[in-house]
This record gives C-alpha cells, sequence and structure tokens, in this order.
C-alpha cells in the first residue's frame, strides 16, 4: 500500500484540537469555556502544564516520537523505538504528562526488562492510539504492518483488548485507504473470526447508539468517556459510523463530548486521513501545529526511502 501522509496528519491534527478540553469529563463546562469547538485551544486542566494551543498533549508527543524513530532507523524497530522513548521521558526538559502506563514502563525498563517485556498491565487505549506513522512506511505486506501496530503498542500496554483494539484499527484503516468505505470497513474487520480478546458486544453497542436518536455527545457519555479500552472503542466507532465522510464534525464533536477525547481522536483521524474523499481539515489546523516542520521534514525523510 502505498504511504499516506494525511493518515498522520489527520491523526495529530485531531489528537491537538482535543488540547485544550483534555479530561474534563463535564460537558457542559467544556461548552462554557470553550463554546463549538472550531480550532486549538490551551488546556484548561492542569494535565499539560506549559502546553500551548497547537501543541499536542502526551498521547501526541509520543506518536511523534515514533515518526522520529521511523526516520532515523528506516523501519520499526523497536529497540531503538523503546531507547527514543525512554530518552524523550528522561530527559528533564521534557515537559509532557506522564501517565500510569508510562510510569509503570519506564519503572520495568529501568529494572533491565527488555523492550517487548517492559509494558504495564493498562487497559487505557493509549498504546494502541499511537500507530499512524506505521503507515508512512513501505511494508512488504500487511500482516507485517499489523505486527508492527502490535509490538508498538504491547511495547507499553501488554492487555490483550489494547493490543488487538490497534491491530483493529489499523485493519480499518488499510481497507479505507483501498477504498472501502468507512461503515463496511467497520462492519468487516468487526466480522473477522479471529479477535480473541474484543468482545463483539462493543461494536454491537456502536451500532446501536450509531442508529439511535441520540446526539453524540448524549451517545458518547452513555457508551463511557474514560481513558479504558472498553469504553473508547465504541465511542470511536459510533463517530465513525454515524461520520464516514467529514472528519471535521467527527473531531469537533468527539473534543466536545470531553473525557479521554485526544486517544480517541488519535485513532479516529487515522482513519479519516486513509478517505480520498473527505471533507478537507480547516487550513488553521495544519498551519496551527506547533511541530509543523519537523512534522514535514520527516514524512519526506520516511517516504524516500527505497
Amino acid at each position: 500500500m502505498k504511504p499516506t501522509p494525511q493518515i498522520l496528519i489527520t491523526s495529530l491534527a485531531g489528537d491537538a484540537l482535543c488540547l485544550g478540553p483534555h479530561w474534563i469529563y463535564d460537558q457542559r463546562e467544556i461548552a462554557q469555556k470553550l463554546g463549538r469547538i472550531t480550532g486549538y485551544a490551551a488546556p484548561l486542566t492542569s494535565y499539560h502544564p506549559g502546553k500551548q494551543a497547537g501543541d499536542f498533549t502526551h498521547y501526541g508527543d509520543q506518536t511523534l516520537i515514533l515518526l522520529r524513530s521511523l526516520a532515523e532507523h528506516g523501519r520499526f524497530d523497536l529497540t531503538g523505538f523503546a531507547a527514543e522513548w525512554r530518552a524523550f521521558w528522561e530527559d528533564p526538559a521534557t515537559h509532557s504528562y506522564r501517565d500510569g502506563a508510562t510510569k509503570a514502563t519506564l519503572e520495568n525498563l529501568r529494572k533491565g526488562a527488555r523492550p517487548a517485556e517492559a509494558a504495564s498491565d493498562s487497559h487505557d487505549i493509549a498504546g494502541a492510539a499511537r500507530i499512524a506513522p506505521l503507515f508512512l512506511l513501505k511494508w512488504e505486506s500487511d500482516e507485517a504492518l499489523l505486527q508492527a501496530a502490535r509490538a508498538q503498542t504491547g511495547f507499553t500496554h501488554r492487555d490483550p483488548q489494547v493490543i488487538e483494539t490497534a491491530e483493529f484499527f489499523a485493519r480499518v484503516t488499510l481497507s479505507v485507504q483501498s477504498g472501502t468505505e468507512i461503515s463496511t470497513a467497520l462492519r468487516e474487520t468487526a466480522a473477522l473470526t479471529h479477535w480473541q480478546a474484543i468482545p463483539v458486544g462493543w461494536f454491537a453497542a456502536a451500532v446501536a447508539s450509531m442508529t439511535s436518536r441520540e446526539p453524540d455527545a448524549v451517545a458518547a457519555h452513555a457508551l463511557g468517556l474514560s481513558c479504558h479500552v472498553a469504553d473508547a472503542f465504541p465511542v470511536i466507532c459510533h463517530l465513525l459510523l454515524r461520520h464516514p465522510e467529514d472528519p471535521v464534525k467527527a473531531l469537533t464533536t468527539n473534543a466536545e463530548a470531553g473525557g479521554d477525547s485526544a486517544a480517541r481522536a488519535l485513532l479516529m483521524g487515522m482513519v479519516y486521513g486513509a478517505l480520498p474523499n473527505a471533507t478537507p481539515l480547516p487550513g488553521e489546523w495544519i498551519t496551527g501545529l506547533h511541530a509543523r516542520a519537523e512534522i514535514q521534514l520527516l514524512i519526506a525523510r520516511i517516504t524516500s526511502l527505497e
């Protein structure tokens, strides 16, 4: 499959869009303080000190580490990525939130664990949300990309549901990239019989909420706004199903819904970025990314690789 930079750009833009309301669970508070979300905002909570509008959350920061690693090695190299990830977090100049999975993985690495064995027990979806840079590489097969998505996720999150979630949305993205409509790609991926950790009920809940008359914010709240993969997975699918060609509507609605919106946005943006005829992102979402110049340089380096 031909590398598609828009998969990464839309994923990261989704993360940056959520920095302002990230981890606010009161939808009324988000509406009162930000109104209708149309662009980037500085964080409203204390979780992201030093961050400004156009920056990434700690999820986007880690996605950028993966992007740098791919450019450095010319391939996905778990050992190299782990070393660069660890160096980022141990750098005194780093200003990025250290969540539970990060702290546990760092501690395991410091105790001598190998990258493939250092993961936390976290069941947050965050580990699965960082995989968009992988779509910039030229892979020998789709299976090789899927294996890298699982390995990248399993570096910090050993929970089987989180690892399978990374594969699930990577498969959806590959399908959309090949020309399949988002709704069809989701349904066909959910119907695969090899899933062992992802319950059938997750996607069924998304379909039920999507076909209901509930507004997106109400539906998302009912499905669950937390970091946990069991909550985030159905919300992501609900928004993709209800807005299959409109990433702007879906990503702004996701940000306004609250909770751990940034992790959801990274995966949603990845899928939308694979869609050839999606509604274009606002220009200021691209120009407003503080890391834009570096991202463009790294994309150029990776996509020029033979």
